[in-house]
């Protein structure tokens, strides 16, 4: 959930340039007024403007907006596959399936009530749709829902990792493992508030509305620690053999180190950081009360 705070930014001074992938003043992109969740694809970077209801296209390289469309209300859920980026709408329960050289809509697809989180794996793009307490598969042939899982309280983060679908259900208290072959639930794993879902170094790591980030095995589908971070963590990213978690009402990024389980450092960013984001040309940041995307260059 998105929170309002301020803060200057700036990397720790602990933090030296060996230690991080990216530092230096960042470059700073207005994108609209509420920004969301990052991906990579298609040689872009994509987020979405929540209030403006536009999908948005970054090019990584000069850091600057290079396209955006009008969608559906209140657009979040970020996917990528089948030579198309699929966005999720909350207000209009649709995902749009969007053609990402000419930014046209390829398709509507109705999927269900308030559509949150979107993720691509097994030919399918899957949405959580936390209204109808149920996750839906599309089909990318049919552009049509073709299997509904139900039974969840609240589900919100997606990813598809380690050949399944994994669902966090928030109201749950639990991250749910599905079997894409047979679209039944295979393991359900304690995780108190469970949020958004990173996959990295082996693992999968749940950020937790209890301020922590859980870690799990998906080989024997178990939690096997977990970290104090900063206040409501979400859509973190793994990078460099650390996992980076943006905490959007402490306005900073705490930096995990896995191997120790443990906060090595604390970066503070701008207002409400939702998502990052690593590819060649740099660490993208979302805020988004700001309305913006930051840039910060790799480090040689």
């Amino acid at each position: 959930m998105l929170g309002l705070a301020v803060a200057f930014v700036a990397l720790t001074a602990c933090a030296s340039a060996s230690q991080a992938p990216a530092s230096g003043t960042p470059s700073k992109i207005q994108i609209g007024t509420t920004g969301g969740i990052l991906i990579s694809a298609f040689g872009s970077v994509w987020t979405t403007d929540l209030t403006g209801n536009r999908l948005v296209r970054i090019d990584p390289t000069t850091a600057s907006v290079s396209g955006k469309i009008r969608l559906g209300q209140r657009p979040y859920g970020l996917t990528s596959g089948a030579g198309s980026v699929w966005v999720a709408s909350q207000s209009t329960d649709t995902l749009a399936r969007v053609n990402p050289q000419t930014l046209k809509v390829k398709k509507r697809i109705h999927v269900g009530f308030q559509a949150f989180a979107a993720a691509f794996g097994a030919r399918s793009a899957w949405v959580s749709l936390e209204g109808d307490g149920s996750v839906a598969r599309v089909s990318t042939r049919r552009n049509k829902v073709v299997a509904r899982i139900r039974g969840f309280g609240d589900p919100n983060g997606l990813a598809y990792a380690y050949r399944a679908i994994w669902v966090s259900d928030r109201f749950g208290d639990r991250v749910v493992r599905i079997n894409p072959r047979t679209n039944r639930v295979t393991a359900r794993i304690r995780v108190p508030e469970a949020d958004w879902i990173t996959a990295g170094g082996g693992a999968l790591w749940v950020s937790s509305e209890r301020n922590r980030v859980y870690r799990i095995d998906p080989r024997t589908k178990k939690v096997t620690g977990s970290v104090a971070v900063g206040k409501n963590p979400l859509a973190s990213a793994w990078i460099r053999g650390e996992l980076w978690v943006p905490n959007i009402d402490s306005n900073t990024i705490s930096v995990v180190d896995p191997a120790h389980r443990v906060v090595s450092r604390t970066i503070p960013v701008g207002n409400a950081p939702l998502g990052i984001l690593s590819t060649a040309h740099g660490v993208f940041v979302s805020m988004s009360n700001d309305g913006a995307v930051w840039r910060f260059d790799p480090t040689s």
